[in-house]
């Protein structure tokens, strides 16, 4: 007899059934999927082309973190601004946008994560995000920005979208 005077807690209830199933159809609906496809991706292919141009310069970034072993730092800086281009292209254009989202959510989780480890060591360094414009200084509101980004990816890879229809769509065959 208690809870009958008792209010229902945030999420019960059917107003709060009623949010969650809005918002999850926010989020799966197909042109939510094509915003945040074409953000990250369109965000990965501009940051990729300046470190396609400067390499050495990237690299010297990269090595800024201290977290390479030397050796691997100049192979980063060359494969890794592809990878993002790739990805970014491939999540544009609609071109197996599950596998690009997964890809650019894993680059991001290591961003987050180089990130919070170099300013938990107490290293001012530039965090070559948008290198080489602007000498973007690694700060904690750079991490959170690559949060915001991860939450963007995670949609695309959660609730894939595409434009491009490669084969049949399994849910309209007989």
């Amino acid at each position: 007899m208690e809870s009958m005077g008792r209010r229902p807690r945030p999420g019960e209830g059917r107003a709060g059934a009623m949010t969650r199933r809005s918002a999850a159809a926010w989020l799966s609906h197909p042109a939510a999927g094509a915003v945040c496809r074409l953000l990250i991706g369109g965000v990965f292919i501009y940051t990729s082309l300046p470190k396609l141009l400067e390499p050495a310069e990237f690299a010297r970034l990269v090595s800024g973190y201290r977290i390479l072993h030397p050796d691997l730092v100049n192979l980063v800086g060359i494969t890794l601004p592809w990878v993002e281009l790739i990805a970014g292209a491939f999540l544009v254009i609609g071109i197996l946008p599950q596998s690009s989202a997964a890809v650019i959510t894993g680059l991001l989780a290591v961003f987050i994560g180089a990130g919070a480890l170099a300013l938990a060591r107490g290293l001012e360094i530039a965090c070559g995000c948008f290198f080489p414009i602007g000498g973007d200084r690694l700060t904690w509101a750079t991490v959170l920005r690559d949060a915001v980004l991860l939450v963007f990816a995670l949609q695309a890879l959660v609730w894939p979208s595409s434009f491009i229809r490669c084969g049949r769509d399994p849910r309209t065959s007989v």
